[in-house]
């Protein structure tokens, strides 16, 4: 929580030069000759404060952006202006600009229309061939279609001269086809009975076949099932005779490996004691690195906090000297307020013969506060390094008892080079470790096979069992197979005797040669037959095409006739005496319209200009050309205008966008600053409470808090003995809170509650003998809360050093009773004492005798 304080001051001070760094970048709409305006003066004064005030800083914010509203609304006005003026001028430009284009395009129209009256003759010249051309188009039209209607009757008869060619060849095959069908006839009727008979006897035979074939197939079966039970019968011996092999293997292996789990044990044993070594090493040398980081940690603690205090005491000789100085020098400070005739502050005099004037190196009191703070903040600064240098130091302390007690909780460690030999036992330890560690996995395996052969053993004398089961099964089987055998193999040799052929294949073969001799001779009976059937019906086509030929070529000759006395009428018509004279006349029809295009072309375009001269002309009356040149100068110079306008505008825009960015981080500055002051103080008292340090409670940190809640326990342990050492006269209990002091630190603090009188008394107030007892039973309650708590950490041993010659006989035997107790229960308890009355209620007794040569220890039962 300290730290979460500390980081939330660091927050607010982040935020607070935030806002200052906000609050300098608010720029000033206007100045005033180059000075700073009352508004400037006032936004300088109050963001100059070091806390500031967010109602000022609002209030004058608002009136700087208020001020640079105005302006940019009475900035956006005169740029309208500006831009209405400049549109006035662009539209008399463009009406100047197209008044000019106007009189170019009139000059342009009257030097065409001089080139077009030069080419009038040419037109009429072309107008006079192109009546000619279209005439003999005409004549042209007519020839083509008598000239067609020549080639068509030309066609005609070439296709009646081949139609006749044609049918001649095709009655010619006629005849053929009509002697080979008569042959064909007489060839099907002599073999296709011949051929019928043999198929049928053959397809007899063939059933016949596949009835032997059966046979032969079931003999097959029967051979294959005769040498199954064969194999069978000798796979089954062999396994017999492998079962039995190892059996007698498993036999050997398990003799071998008797005693496996009596090695099992002691390696798990051997694992479990160097596995708590290699633990023990680990956490000392983890506890070694943390405690050279936090020796490093608290040199360089150290280092900061000497720095610190050289800082500290130099700023506060800087503000020693300083605040003397300023105390000197308090006769001339206070003479420059002096005035003639006015008495002075000091002594009321009005007169003022000898002011003491102030020295060049007199400090203000402004300089002496701010030495002041500087002192203030280096002592500040200090302190917490200090402190940090303190927690750092008590770490390092708290680190080495730690390995001091990791070292002497290690069993067998070396005496002497402890420290430079730690890493080298770490290392045979873990060598040690991976070799029990494999060790102990081969007889894991050892003994999971033996466990594994154990059962085999029992699956060997099933397996057995049933083996010669199937043995019997097997033998039986095969010999049921051999009599159906030899019973099946008589009838099939009886049956092929009877066979015509050899074998079904050759029956087979032979019935498809006849079947094919038949196909065949159908097929070349069906061909000859249909191929007379298609040459009489094509003799039929070729005759009837023949005739329609003949007729259409008829037609086409008197088309002709008339075609052409129709084209020699439209030649005549058209004005041509003879073709010679028409063929001249004659143009071709790519000339024809290109000639026909020029002349519409030139008539359009002559309109075209016509027009144009009489539009312009009408749009022309009364009108001149305007200077261009000097209404571009003056839209210029208003477009310069409205460029200052705007950027004077985008200035002011620029101004009042960033200032009102500006009040809205404000805003959201205040409001987090608020919530970190809230946060501050919230988590500063909570970081009090838990570090003890709040004022008008009980130096309790959260650590004792904590501690105290194992302290219960332990005194609730501490009880349950201490009750039957002072036959319930007393138990200890934990003080309350409300009853811890408010002086130094505390929490851990014991009382006495006297169970006759119902008192509670601090537990100073113990005599000797009560204070061993109350102890003892401390440290029987530590060590079994201890053991309860972590289960891996045993106390089995436990020595109590005098303390015993302050009991009574009745509180010693009490003592005595219950170390009994404990002692039966598993545990070593030694007791170190000179008092004679102990050593006879101790069974075992470690005697040590003091004489002139040294001192010599005996046993004593």
């Amino acid at each position: 929580m300290k730290k979460q304080a500390v980081q939330l001051y660091v927050k607010l001070e982040q935020n607070l030069q935030e806002m200052k760094l906000e609050m300098a970048r608010t720029e000033y709409p206007v100045c005033e000759n180059g000075k700073e305006t009352e508004l400037s003066r006032k936004w300088k004064e109050v963001s100059g404060q070091d806390i500031p005030d967010r109602d000022r800083i609002s209030e004058i914010l608002k009136e700087i952006i208020g001020q640079g509203s105005r302006l940019e609304k009475a900035c956006k006005k005169e740029a309208d202006g500006a831009q209405v003026l400049l549109e006035d001028k662009n539209r008399l430009l463009k009406e100047a600009e197209l008044l000019d284009q106007l009189f170019d395009s009139y000059g342009q129209v009257l030097s065409h229309l001089k080139e077009k009256t030069a080419e009038k003759a040419k037109y009429e010249l072309m107008k006079e061939q192109i009546q000619s051309g279209k005439s003999a188009e005409r004549v042209r039209t007519e020839e083509k279609r008598y000239l067609e209607e020549e080639k068509r009757l030309t066609e005609l008869k070439t296709q009646d001269h081949s139609l006749q060619k044609k049918l001649q060849e095709c009655r010619q095959l006629l005849q053929e086809l009509t002697e080979d069908q008569k042959e064909a006839v007489k060839e099907k009727t002599e073999k296709e009975i011949v051929l019928t008979e043999k198929k049928v006897r053959i397809q007899d035979a063939i059933l016949q076949y596949e009835s032997i074939n059966k046979k032969q197939e079931t003999l097959n079966k029967l051979a294959e099932e005769i040498k199954k039970y064969l194999n069978h019968a000798r796979i089954i011996k062999e396994k017999n005779e492998i079962l039995q092999n190892k059996n007698g293997e498993i036999i050997e292996f398990l003799k071998q490996h008797e005693d496996v789990e009596i090695c099992i044990n002691e390696c798990r044993n051997k694992k479990q004691q160097t596995e708590e070594k290699m633990r023990q090493y680990k956490e000392l040398d983890r506890q070694e690195n943390r405690k050279e980081q936090l020796k490093e940690d608290c040199e360089r603690a150290k280092k900061e906090a000497e720095c610190e205090q050289k800082n500290y005491e130099h700023a506060w000789a800087e503000y020693e000297m300083k605040y003397q100085k300023f105390l000197k020098e308090q006769a001339g400070i206070l003479a420059l307020t002096l005035e003639a005739g006015q008495p002075c502050p000091v002594c009321g005099s009005r007169e003022h013969p000898q002011i003491t004037l102030l020295s060049d190196e007199a400090p203000t009191q402004a300089e002496v506060e701010s030495a002041k703070e500087e002192r203030d903040r280096k002592e500040k600064t200090r302190d917490i390094k200090v402190a940090a240098f303190r927690e750092c130091l008590a770490g390092y302390q708290a680190a080495q008892e730690i390995c001091q007690t990791l070292q002497m909780n290690i069993k067998d460690a070396p005496e002497d080079g402890f420290k430079t030999n730690w890493k080298k036992i770490m290392q045979n330890l873990g060598q040690t470790f991976a070799e029990t560690e494999e060790q102990l996995k081969q007889l894991e395996q050892i003994s999971e096979k033996c466990k594994a052969l154990k059962k085999n053993q029992e699956q060997i004398a099933e397996q057995s069992v049933e083996l010669e089961r199937k043995e019997r099964e097997t033998d039986q089987c095969l010999t049921e197979s051999k009599l159906v055998y030899t019973k099946v193999q008589a009838e099939y040799q009886t049956a092929k005797e009877k066979l015509p052929y050899e074998t079904i294949e050759e029956a087979e073969k032979h019935l498809v040669q006849t079947v094919g001799a038949l196909e065949q001779l159908r097929k070349n009976y069906e061909t000859v037959t249909r191929r007379l059937t298609e040459m009489q019906n094509k003799e039929k086509e070729l005759e009837g095409r023949s005739k329609t030929v003949k007729a259409s070529a008829l037609q086409s000759q008197k088309e002709a006739e008339k075609k052409k006395l129709r084209y020699e009428q439209v030649m005549k018509a058209q004005g041509f005496a003879d073709e010679e004279s028409y063929h001249r006349k004659c143009m071709k029809e790519t000339e024809l319209e290109e000639a026909e295009r020029w002349t519409e072309a030139y008539q359009r375009e002559l309109q075209e200009l016509e027009a144009n001269r009489k539009l312009l002309e009408q749009q022309l009356k009364g009108k001149e050309r305007k200077d261009i040149a000097q209404i571009k100068q003056e839209m210029k110079e208003a477009s310069e205008v409205l460029e200052q306008i705007r950027r004077e505008y985008m200035r002011l825009h620029n101004i009042n966008e960033k200032n009102r960015e500006i009040r809205d981080n404000l805003r959201r500055n205040f409001e987090k600053n608020s919530g970190l002051q809230n946060q501050y103080e919230i988590i500063g008292n909570l970081s009090k409470t838990a570090n003890g340090n709040l004022s008008g409670s009980a130096k309790l940190d959260f650590e004792t808090y904590i501690q105290r809640q194992y302290f219960r326990q332990i005194i609730r342990a501490a009880n349950k003995r201490l009750i039957r050492m002072t036959s319930g006269e007393f138990i200890l209990q934990c003080r309350d809170v409300e009853k811890l002091g408010s002086q130094g630190q505390a929490g851990l603090e014991l009382d006495v509650y006297h169970m006759a009188t119902d008192t509670i008394r601090d537990v100073k107030t113990l005599s000797g003998g009560e204070s061993f007892m109350a102890a003892l039973s401390m440290a029987l309650g530590l060590s079994d809360i201890v053991q309860n708590t972590a289960g891996a950490i045993h106390l089995d041993t436990m020595f109590i050093d005098e303390g015993f010659g302050s009991l009574d006989d009745a509180s010693r035997d009490q003592a005595i009773r219950v170390l009994n107790d404990l002692a039966d229960k598993d545990r070593l308890v030694g007791i170190i004492s000179h008092v004679n009355e102990l050593k006879e209620q101790i069974d075992h007794k470690l005697v040590v005798k003091k004489t002139d040569k040294g001192s010599s220890v005996s046993w004593s039962v």
